[in-house]
C-alpha cells in the first residue's frame, strides 16, 4: 500500500487484482473441489479450537462453564454459518448442487421401481432400434467414403432401354473420347469385373477380379496396407501381371499373412506375382477379391477389344477436376455423348436410347439400399414416438402423485428453474440408462442388420457402432430427457396458494393434462396402425412371392456350378476336354442312390444368366424406333430339363443327335415365343444371334431352327418378369460355362457331399461353387424380403403393445382418480356392468379416433412403400381390414383391464376415502 493508504500506483493492476486474482480464485476453487473433505476437517478442528479458547477466557472471567460455553457460541456468531462462509470461496457450489441433485433422483427412481423398469425398457426400445437402424443408414448411405476425397469420386453409367440395358458397361474408345474432352473430369480410371480360377496346393477356388488401368488406384483415392498398388507403368502388353489383394481377401484366404507381397501365385495357370494389399474399402458393383493389370486378360488387351466401339465391357470411375462440380460433369458429359452418337452412327441403335449418367460414387454404392434403409428407419423413428409419448403419460401421472413435494419445495423458497433442475437431472439419469441398454439392445441385433445390408450395397462392411452413431444416440436421450424436463407443469410463485389449497392435485392433473394424455394414446395408436399396415404389406407380399410359380415342377433338385473353361481362354482344346469330364461327371453321378436324372447346362435354375446377345428372327425387319431384341444365352444338354423340371410345352427337347457338327437348333421359353413370335407357333422358325457383340465371342451368326418351347422360370429374382431365353444344346457351343442339375427321388442336399467328392476326382483343380438346391435358391430370393417384413412387423407389434401399454394406464390413472366418483355411482345404484361400459366406453373413443386417424395416415404412408411390394396393391383393402381388427382386439383387451378394476371398487371403501 502506498503510504496514503491508496493503492500503491508503481505495483501493476495484475498483481493488485484484475485477470491475476479472477485465475488465482478459479484455481482455488478447483482445488478445493478436489480437497474439500481434508480441508472440512482441518475448518472443523480450527473453530472448534477458537471455541474451546473462549469458552475457557469466560471460565477465567467466573462464569459457569455451560453459560461460558453458551456465550462463546453466541460470540462466534454460529460455528455452521462460520463453516459456510469459510467454505463458500472453496469448490464450485453449482457442481455440489447437480450432484446432490443427482443423489436424490437415484434415490427417488429407487422408491418407485416400477416406474423406473416401464421408462427405461419403453425408451431402451424405442433408443435400441434407432441406433441400430441409423448404424445402418449412417455406413451405408452417410457415412463418408474411406477413399481419398471420396465426395470427388463419380461413377458414370451407359444404359439403354429394353431387356438388360440397365448398365451396358463401355468401349475403350468410348472411355478414350470422355478422357480427352471431358475437362470437368480430372482422370478417368477403367476397371472390368472378371473371375479367374486362384489354384492353391490342396484346392482351387474362383475369384472375383477387377482388371484395372494403372491409375485405377490413385483415381479412387486408395492406399496400399502392404507393398504398393498398380502404376500407370503397369499397363500395356509387355508388362508382367501383377495382382493388388483387397484387405477382406488378404485376410480371409491368406490370414493376414504380410509375406504374401512378392510371392507368385497361380490364376488359370498362370503365374501372377503380389504387389500389394489395398486399404479395406468398398468397390463397385460388387466384392471384389483382388485386382489385376489388364495384361492377364488376353481378350482385355487384344485389338479388337482396345479399338472397336461396340465392345463395352469396361466400367468407368472418375474424379471431378478442381472446382468441377457434379452438374457441370453431367452438364459436360450429355454434350460429348450427343456428339459421339452423332460421329459414329452405326456404334448407337438409335432405338434404344444411349445415355450416361453421372453419379456421385457415395450414392451408387447405396442406391439400392436406400429405400429400404429409409422405410427402416422411418418405422424405428415411429417407434420411438410411441415409446416417448408412452414415457411422457407415465411421467404425467407420476407428476399427479408427487404434485404435493413439488409444491412443498416452491413455497421453501425452490423457483421454477432449480425445480425444472431437478426435474432434468432426474431425467437424464432415466435416458442414460435406457440409452445404454438401448445401445446393447442394438449390438445384439447388428448382426442381423448387416446380413441385410450386404444383399444391397458393398458397403455393409463399414457398419459399426461407431462415435458418430453413439453420438446419435447420446442426442436421442438428451432430447427426450429435455422432452420429459418441460412436460409435467410446476407451481409458480403468486400462484402457490391455490395449488397447496388443492392439495398438489393440479400437477398433470389439470384437465389440460388429461387432454395432453389422451391425446398422446391417440397419437400411440395412429403410429401404430400404419406401421402395421406397412407390416401387413410387406409380409403379404412375401407371401405372394413364396407361392409365385418357379416354373419348375415339384422335386428336389441340386445345383452346382463347376467352371472349367476360362472365358478369356476358350480353344477347341479345351473345350473337348472340358466336355468330356462333364459328361463323365453327368454319368458317375447319374449312378448314385436316390438320383434320377443329370443335367448340363450354362446357367442354373433360378439364376439369371451372365450373357444377353441381340437377336434377329427370320423374316423379320427390325423397327427403327424401337430397342434392339435381345435374349439371355444358355447351353443345356438333352436331360437339363427334365432334371430341373422346366415343362416342355411344344416341340421336342435336345436329344444326343443334336452335336457338333449337326443342324443348329435351340429351344426358347415362353415370353420368347410370345414377344416375338405373337399368336403364331414358332416351332420350325428360325433365329440368329447378330449385333457387334459377336465379333469378340467364339459364337457364331449362323441360323439356328427353334425345335421347342419351354415354360417361363423366375431366373431374374421371384419378384421379376421372366425374360426371353434361348436355351441352345450343350454339345453344340464352346462349353465357356457350366454346371451340374441334379434331380433327387428324395433329400436333394444330401447328395451334396458324394457329387462333389465325385467332380473334385475328376476335375481337381476346377472350383465348385453354389452347391444348393433350388429350394435353397428360391429362399435366397426371399431373404431380404422376408428380412424386411420382420422387422417391420416386429416394429409394428412393438408399437402396438406399447400404445396398448398406455390405453391401460391412462384408463387405470383415470380410473384412480375417479374412485369417489364411481363410488358414489355405484351406491346410487350403478351395477358393475354400467361402471364397465363407462370405462371401456372413454377408452373405445380413444380407440377409434386413433384407427381413424391411422388408417388415414396409413393411406397415404403406404404409398411410399410401393416400390417394395409385389402382388399387393398399396392399398390393399383385407390388409388395412385384418389391421383395424387386430389393433382394435388389442386396445379393447387393454382397455378391459382397468373397467375391471373399476368394477370391483367397494363404494364404502371408496366413499372413506
Amino acid at each position: 500500500m502506498a503510504q496514503n493508504r491508496g493503492p500503491d500506483r508503481r505495483v501493476s493492476c495484475a498483481t493488485a487484482g484484475g485477470p491475476l486474482r479472477h485465475l488465482r480464485a478459479a484455481l482455488a476453487r478447483i482445488a478445493g473441489l478436489f480437497a474439500r473433505y481434508r480441508a472440512d476437517d482441518d475448518l472443523r478442528d480450527e473453530l472448534q479450537s477458537h471455541l474451546d479458547m473462549e469458552t475457557a477466557e469466560y471460565i477465567r472471567r467466573g462464569m459457569p462453564p455451560a453459560a461460558a460455553r453458551r456465550r462463546a457460541q453466541l460470540a462466534s456468531g454460529g460455528l455452521t454459518q462460520a463453516a459456510e462462509s469459510d467454505r463458500a470461496p472453496r469448490g464450485l457450489p453449482w457442481f455440489d448442487s447437480v450432484i446432490a441433485d443427482i443423489r436424490y433422483a437415484l434415490r427417488a427412481l429407487r422408491r418407485s421401481p416400477a416406474f423406473t423398469t416401464a421408462v427405461v425398457i419403453t425408451l431402451a426400445l424405442g433408443i435400441g432400434a434407432n441406433t441400430a437402424i441409423f448404424s445402418v443408414l449412417r455406413g451405408v448411405l452417410l457415412k463418408p467414403l474411406p477413399h481419398r476425397d471420396g465426395d470427388r469420386l463419380i461413377y458414370l453409367r451407359q444404359s439403354t432401354d429394353g431387356p438388360g440395358g440397365a448398365n451396358l458397361s463401355f468401349s475403350v474408345p468410348e472411355i478414350s473420347d470422355f478422357r480427352e474432352h471431358a475437362r470437368s473430369l480430372g482422370s478417368i480410371a477403367e476397371y472390368s469385373t472378371w473371375f479367374l480360377t486362384l489354384q492353391g496346393d490342396s484346392d482351387a477356388v474362383r475369384i472375383d477380379v477387377g482388371l484395372v488401368t494403372g491409375n485405377f488406384f490413385e483415381v479412387m483415392g486408395l492406399s496400399p496396407v502392404l507393398g504398393r498398388l498398380t502404376q500407370p507403368s503397369d499397363d500395356g502388353t509387355d508388362v508382367p501381371p501383377v495382382m493388388v489383394l483387397t484387405h477382406e481377401f488378404w485376410l480371409r484366404r491368406f490370414g493376414g499373412d504380410s509375406s504374401i507381397v512378392g510371392r507368385q501365385v497361380r490364376l488359370d495357370g498362370t503365374p501372377v506375382t503380389v504387389i500389394g494389399v489395398v486399404e479395406a474399402a468398398p468397390f463397385f458393383p460388387g466384392r471384389m477379391d483382388a485386382l489385376l493389370n489388364i495384361v492377364i486378360s488376353k481378350h482385355h488387351s487384344s485389338a479388337l477389344m482396345v479399338l472397336d466401339r461396340t465392345h463395352r465391357m469396361t466400367e468407368m470411375v472418375a474424379r471431378l477436376a478442381p472446382g468441377a462440380t457434379v452438374a457441370e460433369a453431367r452438364a459436360e458429359v450429355v454434350t460429348i455423348r450427343t456428339r459421339i452418337q452423332r460421329e459414329f452412327k452405326e456404334a448407337y441403335d438409335p432405338g434404344s436410347h444411349y445415355r450416361v449418367a453421372v453419379i456421385p460414387f457415395k450414392e451408387v454404392m447405396g442406391e439400392r439400399a436406400r429405400p429400404t434403409l429409409w422405410l427402416l428407419m422411418g418405422a424405428a423413428a415411429f417407434v420411438l414416438v410411441i415409446s416417448v409419448a408412452n414415457v411422457v403419460n407415465l411421467t404425467l401421472m407420476r407428476g399427479v402423485r408427487r404434485g404435493h413435494e413439488l409444491v412443498v419445495r416452491a413455497a421453501l423458497g425452490a423457483g421454477v428453474l432449480r425445480l425444472r433442475r431437478l426435474l432434468l437431472v432426474e431425467n437424464l439419469l432415466l435416458t442414460a440408462i435406457a440409452g445404454s441398454v438401448g445401445v446393447l439392445i442394438a449390438h445384439g441385433g447388428l448382426g442381423l442388420l448387416v446380413s441385410l445390408a450386404a444383399r444391397y450395397s458393398p458397403r455393409a462392411s463399414e457398419i459399426r457402432l461407431d462415435a458418430p452413431v453413439l453420438g446419435f444416440t447420446i442426442a436421442l436421450a438428451l432430447i427426450v430427457a429435455l422432452l420429459l424436463s418441460f412436460t409435467v407443469p410446476l407451481p409458480k410463485e403468486g400462484t402457490l396458494a391455490g395449488w397447496i389449497s388443492a392439495g398438489g392435485r393440479w400437477v398433470g392433473g389439470s384437465p389440460r393434462g388429461r387432454r395432453l394424455q389422451r391425446g398422446l394414446v391417440i397419437a400411440q395408436v395412429a403410429v401404430s396402425v400404419v406401421l402395421l399396415a406397412g407390416a401387413g404389406l410387406l409380409t403379404r407380399t412375401m407371401m405372394q412371392l413364396s407361392g409365385v410359380d418357379t416354373g419348375l415342377t415339384s422335386g428336389d433338385v441340386l445345383t452346382m456350378s463347376v467352371p472349367l473353361v476360362n472365358p478369356a481362354r476358350v480353344s477347341a482344346a479345351a473345350d473337348a476336354a472340358a466336355k468330356v469330364s462333364y459328361d463323365r461327371m453327368r454319368r458317375e453321378i447319374r449312378v448314385l442312390p436316390g438320383v434320377m436324372e443329370v443335367g448340363l447346362g450354362s446357367t442354373m435354375p433360378l439364376r439369371s444368366s451372365t450373357i444377353q446377345i441381340d437377336v434377329r428372327v427370320e423374316g423379320e425387319r427390325h423397327a427403327m424406333d424401337q430397342p434392339m431384341p435381345r435374349a439371355d444365352f444358355r447351353t443345356a444338354s438333352a436331360e437339363y430339363f427334365r432334371a430341373a423340371g422346366i415343362s416342355l410345352l411344344g416341340g421336342r427337347e435336345f436329344s444326343p443327335a443334336d452335336r457338333a457338327g449337326a443342324d443348329k437348333v435351340v429351344i426358347v421359353n415362353r415370353t420368347f415365343a410370345d414377344w416375338y413370335f405373337p399368336g403364331a407357333n414358332p416351332l420350325g422358325r428360325r433365329i440368329a444371334w447378330t449385333g457387334e457383340v459377336l465379333r469378340f465371342t467364339p459364337f457364331s451368326r449362323e441360323w439356328r431352327t427353334i425345335v421347342g418351347v419351354v415354360g417361363n422360370t423366375r431366373d431374374g429374382g421371384l419378384d421379376a418378369e421372366p425374360r426371353p431365353v434361348v436355351f441352345m444344346p450343350f454339345a453344340q457351343e464352346f462349353a465357356m460355362f457350366g454346371g451340374l442339375v441334379i434331380r433327387a427321388d428324395g433329400d436333394a442336399s444330401a447328395l451334396a457331399t458324394a457329387a462333389t467328392r465325385i467332380v473334385h476326382r475328376i476335375a481337381p483343380t476346377a472350383p465348385i461353387e453354389n452347391v444348393l438346391t433350388v429350394a435353397q435358391i428360391k429362399d435366397e430370393s426371399l431373404a431380404p424380403r422376408r428380412l424386411n417384413a420382420v422387422l417391420i412387423s416386429l416394429f409394428g407389434l412393438l408399437s402396438v403393445c406399447i400404445a396398448a401399454v398406455g390405453i391401460a394406464g391412462v384408463l387405470g390413472y383415470s380410473v384412480s382418480a375417479r374412485t369417489n366418483e364411481i363410488g358414489i355411482r355405484m351406491s346410487l345404484g350403478a351395477d358393475a356392468g354400467r361402471v364397465q361400459r363407462m370405462v371401456l366406453g372413454e377408452g373405445g373413443v380413444l380407440l377409434a379416433i386413433g384407427l381413424a386417424l391411422g388408417l388415414i395416415g396409413a393411406y397415404f404412408a403406404t404409398g411410399v412403400i410401393r416400390g417394395l411390394l409385389f402382388g399387393v396393391p398399396p392399398h390393399d383393402p383385407a390388409t388395412f381390414i385384418g389391421v383395424a381388427v387386430m389393433t382394435a382386439v388389442i386396445g379393447v383387451a387393454a382397455c378391459w383391464i382397468p373397467a375391471r378394476r373399476a368394477a370391483r371398487i367397494d363404494p364404502a371403501i371408496a366413499m372413506r376415502l
